[in-house]
């Protein structure tokens, strides 16, 4: 199943997969013709009374731009009657 290695063979080259960089891409990165990637967030943000936070994302889902679980419930915002909601679309973007 597996090779012995013989005497003169070179040890193979590792496979290594493409990089998530913690910071930005080095300027050697790109002269060696290595892929980066780096994510962009969007983070959408709804501020209002209950009944039209859940009658905005009733709308969302229905044009197609975001799925219902997506959103967090809505909870109070500490002042009176106002109620807040978070959804996080997150997506790759090569560089």
């Amino acid at each position: 199943m597996f090779l012995e290695p013989t005497s003169g063979d070179e040890s193979p080259v590792p496979f290594t997969l493409p990089f998530l960089p913690t910071g930005d891409a080095s300027a050697n990165d790109f002269a060696q013709g290595r892929p980066t990637y780096r994510q962009e967030t969007l983070r959408h943000i709804l501020l209002g009374d209950y009944g039209a936070i859940t009658d905005a994302i009733s709308q969302l889902v229905a044009l197609g731009y975001s799925d219902r679980i997506a959103w967090s419930d809505p909870i109070p915002s500490g002042r009176s009657g106002e109620y807040v909601a978070v959804m996080t679309r997150r997506r790759g973007m090569r560089s």
